[in-house]
């Protein structure tokens, strides 16, 4: 079983005081046999030696990602830091940060941090947390292929980093004090984890019900749907892409053998009318085109969260919403954080970390009821303990 506790401050520029803040609401003594740390944080705590000097103070590794907003039952801001502490007496932990990833060699990298941190555990790996770089030659769905294969489809749930100015390209992740514009972050943990993955995208009625079919793809690129050039698809179904802003368009897909389509971005349209999107696009699959509202956002945020409430754990939940839902809800911007705090009555129903994503990673079940892992794109993400 594992136990869940959160810390949180706005102290980004005195140091000490916002340490010192972090440290008094979290109880170090009733720490079990194993912990680890996941901090989600403004960027700014990442250039002042903040992660660095609390990581110092800590028992525990700890990883993290710098994000657009965070939060957890001590506050919410896009100016803060929340520490998560997971501590077990069943379950292990092993952190590790990877080198720099480049089109390359990143399975090779990637292949070499997981294997060298789940060689330390007692046995075999049961679950990972895993924070992808953001990067402009490497996609978050060749990161997440590569990540399935050499787990071997052990389950893992995570997130791609975000700043809080999304035009700021500088974005990280961490392990304790070393941070990194371009590795990847994890958590490998051994033992009786066993968590529950929630993930809704868009109410049904902000899903069309036309479907096309994929006729020529490669990896995330849409080459033709129907056996026509897939932005003349879109076209033909009255929906505009605009090239300077295509990520505010769900795309919605239906891989085989999952019963719910699953929402990915459009990120841009090349001149041959091809469309490349956040997640793979098999050739095969069934595709149509979402909405993103305001309404949306909230009621699939409270979709989420009564699934959260009637799954049965209570130990902990791991929030990562799209970060477009956040940019979405313009003036009421923490809503949906308001709405998570609402629901878990201030964190005394259980503890939560809550923090927006660039794309979230979270296992589904297929028709069988088998996991797959999976990355999605404006969803609301949730790992239950």
């Amino acid at each position: 079983m594992i136990q869940m506790m959160t810390g949180y401050t706005e102290e980004v520029d005195e140091v000490e005081d916002g340490i010192a803040e972090i440290l008094e609401q979290i109880d170090l003594g009733t720490l079990k046999k194993n912990s680890v740390g996941i901090i989600t944080c403004h960027i700014d705590f990442t250039s002042t030696g903040f992660i660095g000097e609390l990581c110092k103070k800590l028992p525990f590794d700890v990883i993290g990602m710098t994000t657009m907003a965070n939060a957890c039952r001590q506050g919410k801001s896009m100016f803060a830091l929340s520490l998560t502490v997971l501590t077990s007496d069943d379950v292990a932990f092993e952190a590790a940060l990877s080198g720099p990833l480049d089109l390359d060699g990143y399975r090779e990298t990637i292949g070499a941090a997981y294997s060298g941190a789940a060689k330390k555990l007692p046995g075999k790996p049961s679950f990972s947390i895993t924070f992808f770089p953001l990067l402009k030659n490497l996609s978050g769905a060749l990161m997440h292929r590569a990540f399935d294969d050499i787990c071997e489809g052990v389950p893992f749930w995570g997130s791609i980093t975000i700043n809080s100015d999304i035009n700021n390209e500088r974005s990280n992740v961490f392990l304790n004090g070393d941070i990194s514009e371009d590795g990847m972050a994890m958590i490998i943990m051994h033992g009786p984890v066993d968590p529950e993955f929630i993930v809704v995208s868009l109410p049904a009625q902000n899903i069309r019900k036309d479907r096309g079919r994929i006729t020529n793809s490669d990896g995330c690129l849409i080459k033709e749907i129907d056996g026509i050039p897939a932005l003349k698809f879109l076209e033909s179904r009255g929906v505009v892409i605009m090239k300077e802003a295509s990520l505010i368009t769900p795309l919605m897909i239906y891989y085989e053998g999952s019963p719910i389509p699953l929402a990915q971005a459009i990120y841009s349209v090349n001149e041959d009318g091809s469309l490349l999107c956040g997640g793979e696009m098999p050739i095969g699959s069934f595709v149509t085109f979402g909405e993103i509202t305001v309404d949306g956002i909230l009621s699939t945020a409270g979709d989420g969260m009564a699934r959260m409430l009637e799954c049965g754990k209570k130990s902990g939940a791991l929030i990562l919403p799209c970060v477009t839902r956040y940019i979405t809800l313009g003036d009421n911007h923490n809503g949906e954080l308001e709405l998570i705090d609402k629901l878990l009555e201030n964190g005394k129903i259980m503890p939560y970390m809550a923090g927006y994503s660039g794309g979230e990673i979270c296992p589904i079940r297929d028709e069988s009821g088998a996991l797959q892992n999976r990355f999605h794109g404006f969803t609301f993400s949730v790992c239950v303990l």
